[in-house]
């Protein structure tokens, strides 16, 4: 499955588990009903759960993060227990697919360890479940298997099994990836003899139901034996599986899965032209379905049989095809988020709140021009990367060619690896920028919400506060967009304008001052300037200034005790400036990947990781350079070197 298909099965399966535990918890829920004569609190519990669901579906994650906090509080007050859980489930998982993955499984821990104090075996098996799917989401399969056998321990008998049977299925999968094969076969016997309890009779109402149930079993059940080779069981499984989902349906994305499967299966056992067969039959299938990531896999598989059949120019051309769908998914995948901004500050929905936002205006008018500026951004940057791309493709497409001239099978491989690796590089740049925008657009669209509804009366510090938020917002959104339009502007500039007469102590004290604010209280900020406050020389200021203020936010983001200090001296016709802090240090592995563009040494850390890159792009425009001084063992320690120009 792909990430989008995995997170809408999550969807689906937690409004299911509301649902069918609403038939098993009326009976708890009497008790609270009987103390309010007025209200079924099991009803409104629930209720809340699908508005939770509503924000986890529309990704809308702060608003869920407030609502979540407030519903799990009416739900602990009237005891509904089983939509506490439920909530705080939703919320978790949302963090994960935010890739937020501190946020999910801190919110994951505390819930098993409050289950487990109060023996809500529900409640536990939610939290190991959530702690499965973020780790599998993260790549750490290993922790993701430990996670679902505590999960599927941990299941509450009596419950429908839909949820327990995603989670054996979620733990093949991982345990396939290690390649744990002995443990994948433990697993599937015991996710049988449960699926066996719940037989196919075609003329019983739950038959669609159960046939899901089996066809799920048996279509994990056949990827297990192509991987270990008993190519003959896989045949029999796969025929079951295809016969349970043509009772249940046929639904389209099951359909392919079987299709890939005996495509897979006829190509291992070197059955050509069977493998053919299947494989244009899967390609077909994936053709007709709006999920373009089916379209991927079966071009891919295409690919596969057409080489293994020896038809190398048809094998190079469905490569081809597929290299431009990957690209072209990338670029639709950008217009999908550039209009959901779009949409989210339409001009009608702006017109229609003015009344209760007149008096805040600046506010929402620097938003929408923020906001438009970051669309301008995220469109150049698609097109560049577009552009990049296909230089990238054309040159792969060269090396193919190559290869099939001497039929060299082994050299297609390893170019198609290289293709994804560069496809994985773009998505992960696009993601870390789509994911640091939309942090303060959610901020400053929710706050805004809060004060356009026209029914909540705010005392006047709450205003000022959610005011605060929306500058605070702004503010990230304006630094974003200024490291962005600083570096198109060093790589496109040519010259330097002439240098000014200015005072380098003097840049030296602005700069202190610019960073004390976000200096926290026990860090002592130190000034260790050997130059004469008299010194005057040509240089740039305004680009020094930058230099530093990035050096010394960064110290300052990651010093929480001791001191900051920024030194100056005169090296001849040069000026050494140097920011030296008392934090956590830098690997040393990472001393030269932190100049690098977008790097960050802690994924989860606010920012876009272009501030160092920005500096060193700066110090070698004025002639100079920035280094990390590798002797420094206090901390770290960044050293700035520039020549000048003396004046008398």
């Amino acid at each position: 499955m792909t990430q989008r298909r995995i997170r809408s099965f999550f969807v689906i399966l937690a409004a299911l588990s509301g649902t069918l535990l609403l038939s098993c918890q009326h009976g708890t829920g009497n008790k609270s009903a009987s103390s309010d004569a007025s209200t079924n609190w099991n009803d409104s519990c629930y209720a809340l759960l699908k508005q939770a669901l509503t924000y986890y579906n529309n990704n809308e994650t702060d608003s869920l993060e407030r609502f979540a906090a407030w519903s799990m509080e009416v739900c602990a007050e009237h005891d509904q227990r089983q939509w506490y859980y439920n909530i705080w489930a939703v919320l978790a998982e949302a963090y994960v697919w935010d890739n937020q993955f501190d946020k999910a499984t801190n919110e994951a821990h505390r819930m098993q360890e409050e289950a487990e104090k109060r023996k809500e075996g529900f409640g536990q098996f939610l939290a190991y479940k959530t702690l499965g799917v973020g780790y599998a989401h993260a790549g750490n399969s290993q922790d993701a298997v430990s996670n679902l056998k505590k999960a599927i321990s941990y299941f509450p008998k009596g419950t429908t099994p839909g949820e327990l049977f995603y989670c054996y299925n979620s733990l093949c999968q991982e345990q396939l990836k290690i390649k744990r094969y002995t443990a994948v076969d433990s697993t599937l016997r015991v996710w049988q003899t449960d699926v066996n309890r719940y037989p196919v009779v075609v003329s019983d109402s739950e038959a669609t139901v159960h046939a899901n149930f089996h066809f799920t079993f048996h279509s994990v059940l056949a990827d297990y034996l192509l991987a270990t080779g008993n190519y003959q069981q896989a045949e029999v499984a796969i025929d079951s599986a295809a016969y349970h989902e043509n009772i249940a349906g046929n639904n389209d994305l099951n359909l392919i899965t079987i299709a890939q499967q005996r495509s897979q299966l006829a190509r291992f056992q070197g059955r050509t032209d069977e493998a053919l067969k299947h494989s244009a039959h899967l390609l077909e299938l994936a053709s007709k379905n709006t999920d373009s990531s089916n379209l991927v896999v079966a071009l891919e598989e295409r690919a596969n049989v057409l080489e293994k059949a020896g038809r190398f120019e048809e094998a190079l051309k469905m490569y081809h095809r597929l290299d431009e769908l990957k690209d072209s998914l990338s670029a639709i995948d950008q217009h999908d988020q550039l209009n959901h901004l779009n949409k989210q500050y339409a001009v009608s929905e702006l017109q229609a709140a003015n009344a209760q936002l007149e008096q805040r205006s600046r506010f929402t008018t620097g938003s929408i021009a923020m906001i438009m500026g970051i669309c301008a951004i995220l469109v150049f940057l698609v097109y560049n990367s577009r552009w990049s791309r296909q230089l990238e493709i054309k040159n792969q497409q060269l090396q193919r060619e190559r290869n099939v001239v001497v039929a060299q099978n082994k050299q297609l491989s390893v170019e198609r690896d290289r293709a994804e690796a560069a496809s994985k590089a773009k998505t992960a740049f696009i993601q870390s920028m789509t994911h640091e925008i939309r942090t303060p657009l959610n901020h400053i669209s929710g706050f805004t919400q809060v004060l356009a509804m026209p029914d909540i009366e705010l005392p006047a510090a709450e205003r000022l506060e959610i005011s605060q938020h929306i500058q605070e917002g702004t503010l990230h959104l304006t630094n974003i967009l200024d490291d962005l339009i600083q570096i198109s502007d060093l790589e496109s500039s040519t010259e330097l304008p002439p240098a000014e007469d200015y005072y380098p102590a003097l840049i030296v004290a602005q700069a202190l001052e610019t960073v004390r604010p976000s200096v926290v209280a026990d860090v002592s900020l130190e000034n260790h300037c050997q130059v004469s406050d008299e010194l005057m020389v040509g240089t740039y200021p305004h680009l020094i200034q930058t230099v530093l203020a990035r050096l010394l936010d960064n110290a300052a983001k990651f010093t929480h005790l001791g001191s900051i200090t920024l030194s100056l001296a005169q090296e001849g016709d040069k000026l050494h400036f140097s920011v030296a802090d008392t934090g956590p240090g830098i690997p040393e592995d990472k001393r030269d990947f932190i100049f690098e563009r977008f790097a960050k040494l802690d994924s989860f850390a606010q920012g876009t990781g272009l501030g160092l890159s920005v500096a060193r792009m700066i110090a070698e425009r004025l002639g100079g350079t920035l280094t990390l001084d590798p002797d420094y063992t206090g901390g770290s320690k960044f050293d700035f070197i520039i020549p000048i120009s003396l004046k008398s």
